[in-house]
């Protein structure tokens, strides 16, 4: 296709790609670095403290989370974004990742703008929130992607979906393992929505090890794990913290499964496609995307409560790895991504 000069912006809460927790900023340097492979001129804006092999602009130094701005501030996001669109003119197509904060611009531009929405969209219950009400106003007026066809029915805005694109890993760095270690694994961040508490239950009622891995980000979320923590022996059940990149792949090589007992509408499960491309089946929620992820009885098991997750647990040998590591190769790559957002340029750009 034609190269394209190309926008792409961040939030402002962690540099890109992010030091630790970060979902948005992870597949952001994922699509930065394989559209600039490609032969693309791309801008990053985002914190001065962000990695890239695009070119970089950005207007603060540091992180919000690094300057210790609350979370529900928007004004350094709107600055950053602001400074994106004062310069629209220079590129053919803006890729907007920072949520909300963009709608504000998109009707002032020439210049061709999609968002893609990586979190769960706001609803009725929450239609006095700035977020509600900026995206109600400007859902019909501007371009969106969700991140699986999923994440379309949890909201009553009418959004002008212009395509769905799956989030892409890089299969190349996910080591496969056909065989595995006597124990499950659990990853994320310490949440209730994540299901560790019914992780761990599942693990103490069929006495299996379980592994948990994740971050502590919050007051809550402290409080959360100060409920399930007398429950983790540090031999059946054991938590080993926030874990490297190197280290969670070891642990996702290495499992007999991933659990996945998840009690929100989670848009996109990055460490289902991670735990597969390893080829270690996942065993999750049917809440989200789940289902559009793991193939049912083929790359792990879809389930709708603990029960149904201890007898899918003791039924694990059934899933052939290799099934798991090509389900990926096939429909969550970075390449697959990419393609996919390349045809959602040339299709606004066409439009225009």
């Amino acid at each position: 296709m034609k190269k394209l000069r190309i926008a792409q912006i961040a939030p402002l809460w962690e540099p890109v790609p992010p030091k630790k927790y970060g979902g948005i900023e992870i597949m952001m340097e994922k699509i930065i670095n394989e559209l600039v492979r490609r032969g693309h001129s791309v801008t990053l804006f985002a914190s001065g403290n962000s990695k890239t092999k695009a070119k970089l602009n950005s207007v603060f130094p540091k992180s919000l989370i690094e300057m210790n701005v609350d979370w529900y501030h928007r004004s350094q996001n709107l600055i950053n974004v602001s400074n994106a669109f004062r310069l629209a003119d220079q590129f053919d197509v803006i890729h907007n990742h920072a949520g909300d904060n963009a709608m504000f611009f998109t009707q002032g531009t020439k210049t061709p703008v999609v968002t893609t929405l990586h979190n769960v969209l706001p609803t009725v219950k929450s239609k006095e929130s700035d977020e509600y009400i900026a995206y109600k106003y400007f859902a019909k007026k501007t371009n969106f992607i969700s991140i699986s066809l999923n994440q379309r029915m949890h909201t009553d805005i009418k959004f002008n979906f212009v395509d769905n694109v799956y989030n892409g890993i890089d299969v190349d760095k996910l080591k496969f393992s056909p065989k595995y270690k006597d124990y499950f694994f659990w990853l994320g961040r310490i949440h209730h929505g994540k299901g560790l508490a019914e992780a761990v239950e599942v693990a103490r009622k069929i006495k299996q090890k379980l592994i948990i891995a994740g971050n502590i980000t919050c007051k809550s979320d402290e409080e959360y794990f100060a409920e399930i923590k007398s429950k983790i022996d540090g031999k059946n059940i054991k938590y080993v913290g926030e874990v490297s990149e190197k280290q969670k792949i070891k642990y996702f090589s290495n499992a007999k499964a991933l659990l996945f007992p998840i009690r929100w509408e989670e848009p996109f499960g990055l460490v289902m496609a991670e735990a597969m491309a390893c080829g270690t089946p996942v065993i999750a929620f049917n809440r989200g995307s789940v289902s559009e992820v793991v193939k049912n009885g083929k790359t792990g098991f879809v389930v709708k409560n603990e029960k149904e997750m201890i007898n899918a647990i003791k039924n694990i040998d059934k899933i052939k790895r290799e099934n798991c590591r090509a389900h990926v190769e096939k429909k969550f790559t970075i390449e697959k991504m990419v393609d996919n957002y390349e045809a959602v340029y040339e299709k606004i750009i066409k439009n225009k």
